[in-house]
């Protein structure tokens, strides 16, 4: 990336993560902001707070100064979690009701959002295909992303279809007050898409499949973390008996990890 290109990024992403550290800080130790919230989900914002000021913060910060260095692993960490910042924060936007950071809430899902169309586009003028060595994992890694996407299909599909056969309201929208459920509005209109068409796209050795599939696979890092972390705050609070689905997303955060060492061990030096 250029001069121009990289000190564009470097604003937004200064802009974008003291915004960030503000809401997340306001989530995480200030009383009351999720106080028209149902418990469960009060103490899911919390945990994905502590995670977004503790983890999502720093690796923003950290991999854009390596990407500013020329490292081209730090590229796709950096994508991925612009990513996930503007998933997480259209479900801030849609799945909250009302309070005093709503507005800082548009403003970072506003910035992720151009931010990452911004990136992209950066990335698209690379010959980012000419990156890497021989004998990248395309098959297991796409394999993978494929098979991630049809477990939240299922999962949510689940909820959703006996609902609408019977015309009644899904339970994860009606124990939190909800109109709709946004994970389920944003993962089956565009994040599973996404990885599955990413994923065809790498096995089938296109450019575009080498730009997506790492990054989607630093959001599902990133994303398993902070559900395993909502879990483990609903439990603390005496919410939930059972805290071994936390374990069940760590245990995709560390697979997911390896596979992206696996494909980031190929780029070239």
């Amino acid at each position: 990336m250029n001069k121009q290109t990289l000190s564009t990024i470097k604003f937004l992403t200064i802009l974008l993560s003291v915004l960030l550290a503000i809401v997340s800080y306001m989530g995480a130790f200030v009383e009351g902001t999720y106080e028209r919230e149902v418990a469960s989900l009060g103490a899911q914002g919390i945990g994905q707070d502590l995670v977004n000021l503790f983890f999502v913060v720093p690796v923003l910060l950290i991999s854009f100064f390596l990407m500013q260095r020329h490292n081209k692993a730090a590229i796709f960490v950096y994508g991925g979690t612009v990513f996930y910042i503007l998933y997480s924060f259209i479900v801030y936007c849609l799945g909250i009701h009302f309070n005093q950071l709503f507005i800082l809430y548009c403003g970072i899902l506003g910035l992720s959002f151009y931010l990452f169309i911004f990136f992209i586009y950066s990335l698209n003028q690379l010959d980012i295909k000419s990156w890497f060595n021989t004998g990248i994992p395309k098959k297991l890694m796409g394999y993978y992303l494929i098979i991630v996407a049809l477990i939240f299909y299922i999962l949510w599909l689940s909820d959703i279809f006996p609902a609408v056969i019977n015309n009644t309201i899904p339970k994860s929208v009606s124990d939190y007050k909800l109109l709709v459920n946004p994970v389920h509005v944003i993962d089956l209109s565009i994040a599973l898409p996404g990885l599955i068409i990413s994923s065809i796209l790498l096995i089938k050795n296109k450019k575009f499949g080498y730009i997506f599939a790492p990054v989607f696979l630093v959001f599902t890092i990133i994303l398993t973390i902070a559900l395993a972390a909502m879990v483990y705050v609903v439990w603390l609070k005496g919410l939930n008996e059972d805290p071994s689905i936390a374990i069940i997303f760590m245990v995709l955060a560390c697979i997911s990890s390896s596979l992206l060492f696996l494909y980031l061990k190929k780029l070239k030096a």
